[in-house]
C-alpha cells in the first residue's frame, strides 16, 4: 500500500510539473544585441532633441598647465559626467592667474582651475565662489614618470571630477568607491569614474539652484507633436515631420443640437 502511495505521489508530482511546464514557456534568453536595437528604436523615432532654452549658464575647465592635455586626456572620465549630468561644460587654455579672474574671463557660472605648482595643495575647492583648483604637480605620488603617463593621466582626470563633484554640491554618497569618496592620489587609480545616483540627483539640484540647469531631451516623434521639433535631418525625422503636420481627410465636424441648444 505504501508503495502504490508513494507510486502515486510521484506520478502526480510529474503530471502537475508537466502541465506547468507546459502552461509556462520557458524564459527566453536575453537577445545579444537587445542594447543596439534599443538604440535602433530610439533612432527610428528621430533621435534625442534638446528643449530649446533648457540648459542655462555653464562649468569651465581652465588649463593653465602644459603636462596634460586636459581637452584629449579627459574626455572619457568627464564624458561620463557629461551623459550622467548634461550641462554646458566648456574647455579653455589660459595663462596663470587668479581663479576668480580665470573664472569671469571664461564668463562661466563654475570654473576647475587646473595649475601644475608643487608648492601648493592637492585640490582646493571654494564653494562660496564658485571655483576649484587641481593641482597636477602633487599626483604623482607612487609613480614613475615617463612610463606610468597613461595612469598618471586619468589620475589626474579623476582628480578634476572629485573637485567638480564636490564644487557642486555632491560629496556625500551612500555608495563607495567613487572620486570624491578618495583619501589620497593612490585611491584615485581605483575609483569609479560613474557617479552614484544620488551624487548625479545632488549635483544637478545644486546647480539648477544656482542657474546651470541640464539639457532636457525627448524622442523627435515628442517633440513634434508638442510643436517645438527642429527641421528634419534625416529620412526618419522626415516622415514623423510630415505625419505629425498631415491634416486630418475627415475634419471633426461640430453640429448644432437643438435639444441641448449647443
Amino acid at each position: 500500500m505504501n508503495t502504490l502511495k508513494a507510486s502515486v505521489a510521484v506520478s502526480c508530482a510529474a503530471l502537475v510539473a508537466a502541465v506547468l511546464a507546459d502552461a509556462t514557456p520557458p524564459r527566453p534568453a536575453p537577445a545579444a544585441n537587445a542594447k543596439m536595437t534599443a538604440q535602433e528604436r530610439i533612432y527610428k523615432l528621430g533621435g534625442y532633441v534638446v528643449y530649446p532654452g533648457s540648459q542655462k549658464g555653464s562649468v569651465a575647465f581652465i588649463d593653465t598647465q602644459g603636462d596634460v592635455d586636459v581637452a584629449a586626456d579627459f574626455e572619457e572620465v568627464i564624458g561620463h559626467f557629461r551623459r550622467q549630468v548634461p550641462v554646458k561644460l566648456d574647455f579653455a587654455k589660459s595663462e596663470p592667474g587668479s581663479p576668480e579672474a580665470l573664472k569671469a574671463g571664461a564668463k562661466a557660472d563654475f570654473a576647475i582651475v587646473f595649475v601644475a605648482d608643487a608648492s601648493k595643495p592637492p585640490t582646493v575647492v571654494v564653494p562660496e565662489e564658485g571655483y576649484a583648483v587641481v593641482n597636477f604637480a602633487r599626483y604623482t605620488a607612487g609613480l614613475k614618470l615617463p612610463e606610468d603617463e597613461a595612469k598618471y593621466k586619468r589620475r589626474c582626470a579623476r582628480a578634476a571630477l572629485k573637485a567638480l563633484v564636490l564644487l557642486c554640491g555632491g560629496g556625500g554618497s551612500r555608495y563607495p568607491g567613487h572620486v570624491a569618496a578618495a583619501h589620497t592620489p593612490q585611491e584615485l587609480d581605483f575609483s569609479h569614474d560613474k557617479l552614484p545616483i544620488d551624487i548625479q540627483d545632488s549635483v544637478k539640484k545644486y546647480l539648477a539652484a544656482a542657474g546651470v540647469t541640464a539639457a532636457r531631451r525627448t524622442i523627435y516623434q515628442r517633440a513634434c507633436q508638442e510643436g517645438w521639433a527642429p527641421a528634419p535631418t534625416n529620412d526618419y525625422q522626415k516622415a514623423i515631420w510630415e505625419e505629425t503636420r498631415k491634416l486630418p481627410e475627415k475634419p471633426l465636424q461640430i453640429k448644432f443640437d437643438p435639444k441641448k441648444g449647443r
